[in-house]
This record gives C-alpha cells, sequence and structure tokens, in this order.
C-alpha cells in the first residue's frame, strides 16, 4: 500500500462528505413546490390528487391514510401534510366489512401496478355503504382502523387552490 497518497485520499473523503451535508442542508431549506393542478390515477409521489374517500389521521404520523372507492375499486393511499401522494408505508393489507352483506366479507389488498398506494381488483357495486376494519402490514408491523364508510365519500372534491389540467 502507498501510505504517502493517504493525506491525499482522506482530504478528498472529507471534502467530498462535507460538500454532501451541505446538499442535503440546501434541500432542506429550499421550499417544497406543491402542485395547484390535480392529478389523475395513476398516482405518483408528490402528485396533488382530488379529496375523496375517508381520511385517517395519525396523530405523530407525517402522514394520513385515504381510503377511497375509485370506479368501485378500493384504493388507499398515504397523504403528506400537504395533501400530495406520499410513500405507502405498508407491504400489504386487507379490508374486512363487519356489516352484514350478501357479498363477500374480506378483500386482500395490494401494491398497484405503476401507482403509489394500495388496492383491490374486486368490484364494490354501489351503495358503498358499510362499517369496515383495514389493517395494514408495514413489514411485520400491524395497524388496523376501524370506520363507516358512506356513499356521500365517493363524492371527488378539488383541493382548495386546486385546478383541473389543460
Amino acid at each position: 500500500m502507498n501510505y504517502k497518497k493517504l493525506p491525499l485520499c482522506l482530504a478528498f473523503m472529507l471534502s467530498f462528505s462535507v460538500t454532501s451535508v451541505w446538499a442535503e442542508e440546501a434541500a432542506e431549506g429550499a421550499e417544497k413546490e406543491i402542485p395547484t393542478e390535480v392529478s389523475e390515477p395513476p398516482y405518483q409521489i408528490g402528485d396533488l390528487p382530488m379529496e375523496q374517500g375517508y381520511y385517517i389521521e395519525r396523530g405523530e404520523e407525517a402522514t394520513k391514510i385515504n381510503f377511497r372507492i375509485v370506479n368501485n375499486q378500493m384504493r388507499v393511499y398515504w397523504i403528506d401534510s400537504d395533501g400530495l401522494i406520499a410513500e405507502p408505508e405498508a407491504v400489504s393489507g386487507n379490508v374486512r366489512f363487519t356489516t352484514a352483506s350478501s357479498g363477500r366479507t374480506f378483500y386482500g389488498l395490494t401494491p398497484l401496478s405503476g401507482d403509489f398506494g394500495m388496492g383491490s381488483p374486486a368490484n364494490l357495486p354501489p351503495p358503498h355503504i358499510f362499517n369496515l376494519i383495514l389493517t395494514l402490514d408495514n413489514s411485520g408491523q400491524i395497524t388496523t382502523h376501524n370506520f363507516r364508510y358512506t356513499a356521500n365519500l365517493d363524492e371527488a372534491v378539488l383541493p382548495e387552490g386546486a385546478s383541473f389540467p389543460e
């Protein structure tokens, strides 16, 4: 090993580390650009979706969970504090209906192809009025949420200050 080049190598590594720390601090200090045009599915991280469905506030967590029924199919998204699509925080899940129905009462949820959310391919005919238990699995950390979904939650609402793409 050539020990004469060691100080030069260490100096290079130190300057690279300092530069990357400065870049991270600059990125954190930059203003986050919030889109004003509503996005259509499939959603990507940072897209602005229509406000629709049931939102689950999670206390100290940075995101809230959005359960919605779109085109008679269940969808679950994670929404950040700015109302934008965030990285999914679960790898699988399921929905169990607790009200009496003549159809299925259990549905599996999996990641959506090309979309940053989870869903089920099953068709849920209207009216969408039921009590349910949403269970999400984040690599072994299981969370459950009980709530009532009503037909008026199917209606999409344009977020304040947003517009449709031209």
